[in-house]
Formats: structure tokens, C-alpha cells, sequence
């Protein structure tokens, strides 16, 4: 129990005093020890009180052609009044005006009812209510490139900082986001778990809080798809475009992968995506943007 730095009796006064400043430390260590572990279990509770109220988002794909996201947002357990935000750079060290291509913010509360929505500045918005909110807006989108999102007839390309809002102060919550209206053809490439382990174009993704759902770039569309052979943990590559050589892609990304994880010994994540924008689907020109689990090119 506690410290024990002498196993000799208190017979001397150094002994005693010494004797005296042990059981008082034990005592205090004691002390402290229990708040750590009170602290620590009502922090978990606390927690895991706060993981139940999962932040979903819904991204509709329809009528591509007009470049436009929908996006429903629900925000469980407000108390008063909800702030939301669009971040201001995202991929790019530079500040970037994503907010000003939002377009229609809408509210409405747990039955349904309009709410009034403030805007308190370019990307930030507040609604007044208490309880589960739903937050609808549109965001337009047609660049291409890693540094940018698109949706035209052909695919989608999202960098979700630069079409999902955010809690400034719920950012650290679990989120889950849900892609529909897809076109017949269209399949969904991202590095976020699916919510269920048959993972179908309807199922939830999920991320443990708003930073890293942004830090998972999403391809959808009639892409190609393959594996690196031979690879682990399992790399996979989604390719949108034409006008390239399979095998020579193939060739390279298994040889950097294979010396990129010897090299760091191991991988610090479980699949690793590619995804790529090739031929005529790459009209910015090149480039590439790394992410957690994921790269853009």
C-alpha cells in the first residue's frame, strides 16, 4: 500500500519523523488516488454520455448537374442555442471563402417547426431553441482537383471541411455521415468506417469527431477499383478517368508502399485508399493532398 522506502521501526527521532512524513505522503497519495479514479469514472461516464449524442449529417447527390450538395444536419441535445461554422481553409495553407457558395440556411426543431436563423458573420450561423435541431443548406461545388470538391453528371469529389458545418464546441463528438440520391452506377470510396459491416451506398459513415470525418476525402461515382497484391495492411485504389496503364500504376504504388512501411516499420492504419483523378478528370493539372488514411491525387 502506498510508498515504503524503509522497512526498519521508528526508533530514533529521524526514524519517527521520518516514519511520520511516509504515512502522510501514503495518506495524501491515497487522497489522490481516489479523485483520480472518481475523476477518471465520471469523466468516462461523462463521455460516453456525450458519444451517445451522435452528430449526423445527410449529403443528397441529386440532380448532379447542378453542382449543388444538399446537406441535412442534426444536432442532438442543444441547450438554448446552436452555433454553427464552415471552416475557412481546408487542404490548402491558405484562408479560403468556402462559406460564401452556401447557400439557403434552414432550421427547424425536434417537431418540426421553423426556427429563425442568425448570421453572425460569413461562415458562422446560430439558431435559438433547446433540444434536437435540423439545420438544411446547400453548398455549390464544380472544381476539379484534390484541393477542391465537385458534383457534376460523372462523379463527386468532396474534402467534407468544405461542405459540412461544425459545433465550435462540439467538435470532439462522434459524427456519422449518410451519401444519398446516388446515380444507378455510382459507388462510394472513403476512409471512414462504415456503421455496419455490410456496407452498402445507404450506410452511415462514421468518424470519432468532426476532425477527422474532414480528414477522409470522398469519391463516388462509376469508378475503377483494384487492390495492391500482396499488400498489408491493404491498400486500396479507386480511380476516376481514363487514358492511364493500370499495370504501371499498379507496379509503382506497391513498390512505395512496400518500402514506405518497411522503411517506418508497420502502418499506423488498418486500409489505406488512393484516390484518383486521371486523363480528362483532371483539369486542375496536378497535384495531391495527403490525409490520415487516404491521399487524393
Amino acid at each position: 500500500r502506498g510508498i515504503c522506502f524503509s522497512p526498519l521501526r521508528p526508533t530514533t527521532p529521524v526514524h519517527r519523523l521520518f516514519s511520520f512524513f511516509l504515512s502522510t505522503l501514503n495518506s495524501r497519495l491515497s487522497t489522490l488516488f481516489f479523485h483520480l479514479c472518481a475523476s477518471a469514472f465520471i469523466g468516462g461516464f461523462l463521455l460516453c454520455s456525450s458519444a451517445s449524442a451522435t452528430i449526423r449529417y445527410t449529403v443528397s447527390l441529386a440532380q448532379p448537374e447542378q453542382h449543388l450538395f444538399h446537406v441535412t444536419m442534426i444536432v442532438p441535445d442543444v441547450r438554448d442555442s446552436l452555433t454553427v461554422s464552415l471552416p475557412a481553409w481546408n487542404a490548402l495553407y491558405q484562408i479560403r471563402d468556402f462559406s460564401q457558395r452556401v447557400l439557403d440556411v434552414r432550421a427547424a426543431d425536434q417537431n418540426g417547426r421553423a426556427l429563425p436563423v442568425s448570421k453572425l458573420d460569413k461562415q458562422t450561423w446560430r439558431v435559438s431553441s433547446t433540444g434536437s435541431l435540423t439545420l438544411r443548406y446547400s453548398i455549390y461545388w464544380d472544381e476539379a482537383g484534390p484541393f477542391a470538391s465537385q458534383l457534376n453528371p460523372t462523379h463527386a469529389f468532396l474534402n467534407l471541411a468544405m461542405v459540412l458545418f461544425y459545433v465550435p464546441d462540439r467538435r470532439a463528438e462522434d459524427v456519422a455521415v449518410v451519401f444519398e440520391d446516388l446515380q444507378p452506377t455510382w459507388r462510394i470510396a472513403v476512409a471512414l468506417k462504415p456503421a455496419t459491416s455490410a456496407a452498402s451506398v445507404t450506410s452511415p459513415f462514421l468518424a470519432p469527431s468532426y476532425d477527422a470525418l474532414v480528414d477522409a476525402p470522398v469519391e463516388i461515382g462509376p469508378f475503377e477499383e483494384f487492390r495492391l497484391a500482396g499488400i498489408t495492411p491493404p491498400v486500396r485504389v479507386v480511380i476516376h478517368g481514363e487514358n492511364y496503364d493500370r499495370a504501371q500504376l499498379e507496379d509503382a504504388l506497391r513498390r512505395i508502399a512496400i518500402h514506405q512501411t518497411g522503411l517506418m516499420g508497420g502502418a499506423p492504419y488498418d486500409e489505406f485508399l488512393f484516390i484518383y483523378h486521371l486523363g480528362s478528370a483532371a483539369t486542375f493539372g496536378g497535384g495531391g493532398m495527403e490525409h490520415a488514411n487516404s491521399t487524393a491525387i
